[in-house]
This record gives C-alpha cells, sequence and structure tokens, in this order.
C-alpha cells in the first residue's frame, strides 16, 4: 500500500519489541548489574539474584518473572533511576559489539522512511528505552509503569503490563485511540511472549526468534527473519 493511501485511511504503525530484537542486550538484566555495580549495593544484589535463581526456569510465566523484577525497585528514587538510565545507554554505545541488530534497525528506519508511525513495545521502563527512542527519532513508547508514592517506587506494576498478552492489549489501546487499523500495521518480535502482539496485527515478523516462536510463525506463513 502507498503512504497516500495509508493516509487516507488514518495511517499505520510499526510496533518493535526492544531487547534481542531491536538490540543485541536484555536491557533490564544488563541496567540491573550496571544499577549495582554504581550504588554499591551488595545486600540488593544478593536478594535479586536469589530470586533469579529460584525463579528462573524454563516454565516461568514471564509476566511474573517482569513483576518480580520490579519489586527490586521499590524504595528507588524516580530520578535517580532516569539519570542511571543514561549512563547505562551511554555505557551500552560505547561497548565494541553493536548495539542494535542491524535488519530491524533497517526495517525500523524503512518504516520511518515510508511515514509509518513507530512504537517501542517493552516490558522494560522508560529510563532505559527513552535514550533509544531518541537516537532513533521514535515518538512511541509503550513500557512498564512503575507506580510512585511519596516520591519513590513502591515496586509495583500498572496494567497492562506490556509482556504477554498485555503487550497485544497495549497496542490494542494504542491503535483504537488513533483509528488505526491493524490489519495494515507491522510489528516485530523474537520471543514466544511476542506472539500475541505478532498475532495483533496484519504484517507480523519474527527476528530470530526461540524455537517454538518461529515453529508457530513458519506455520502461520508469517515472515522471519535474522537479526544480522
Amino acid at each position: 500500500m502507498k503512504y497516500e493511501e495509508e493516509k487516507r485511511i488514518g495511517g499505520t504503525c510499526a510496533f518493535f519489541d526492544v531487547d534481542e530484537t531491536l538490540i543485541s542486550v536484555k536491557s533490564m538484566l544488563s541496567f540491573q548489574t550496571f544499577w549495582y555495580d554504581r550504588m554499591g549495593d551488595e545486600l540488593g544484589r544478593a536478594r535479586y539474584e536469589r530470586d533469579l535463581r529460584q525463579h528462573s526456569h524454563s516454565g516461568a510465566s514471564r509476566e511474573f518473572l517482569n513483576r518480580l523484577y520490579y519489586q527490586h525497585f521499590s524504595g528507588r528514587d524516580p530520578e535517580r533511576v532516569k539519570a542511571m538510565g543514561q549512563e547505562w545507554f551511554e555505557h551500552q554505545r560505547h561497548l565494541a559489539a553493536p548495539f542494535y541488530h542491524p535488519r530491524p534497525l533497517a526495517e525500523l528506519q524503512m518504516h520511518q522512511r515510508q511515514g509509518r508511525e513507530i512504537v517501542l513495545v517493552s516490558g522494560s521502563f522508560p529510563a532505559l528505552l527513552e535514550p533509544i527512542a531518541r537516537e532513533l527519532g521514535v515518538p512511541h513508547i509503550l513500557s512498564a509503569r512503575l507506580v510512585v508514592r511519596e516520591g519513590l517506587y513502591t515496586g509495583e506494576v500498572l496494567s497492562p503490563q506490556t509482556i504477554g498478552s498485555g503487550k497485544a492489549e497495549a497496542i490494542g489501546e494504542f491503535l483504537s485511540e488513533r483509528q488505526c487499523n491493524p490489519e495494515r500495521c507491522y510489528a516485530y518480535g523474537d520471543d514466544i511472549s511476542d506472539f500475541p502482539m505478532l498475532r495483533a496485527v496484519g504484517c507480523p515478523t519474527v527476528v530470530n526468534g526461540a524455537r517454538e516462536l518461529e515453529a508457530r510463525a513458519r506455520a502461520m506463513g508469517w515472515r522471519v527473519m535474522a537479526p544480522m
């Protein structure tokens, strides 16, 4: 469909999962290590790593693990987290390994040239996603929204939780507000937890996904691409 036709029907969007789809690292895990290193909070690190060992297994719910991760934000100052998120981003961008996966990045830039709205969709949080969005010129982020009480994070996450079916819910709300047809939209993801998001649009692409996701994608005739 030509861009002029898309404008007449309200435009189209391209939704990108972030961790291991668009970027080469797991932002949340990487940040937590960065935080404990910078803050010198060895007691907090020990509690966090104990939770990872206890609950990270093949049958673990991604939604549960996402909530568990943010419980360790309880008592943190949002402004300090935001500043640390920028430091984390700058640190990652100076590492030797490519931060962005080349092919998904090229796809994002192609959609930008064609006039589509780009949306980052992630279970990660704004302090990590906003620097990425600024660098890439992405105007929209659908991400975890953390509860703040008396100026500090409580460790709770608001609904919809942007992982699993919550990604599809957040996308549905976003498209409804803009009166966009999901059948004309695009989505990119790499994990089986991205399946609801991919199924929510008409043009899904799996980026070198886990075996279960690739099997589903090929059975449904979806596009599968390598990140490099």
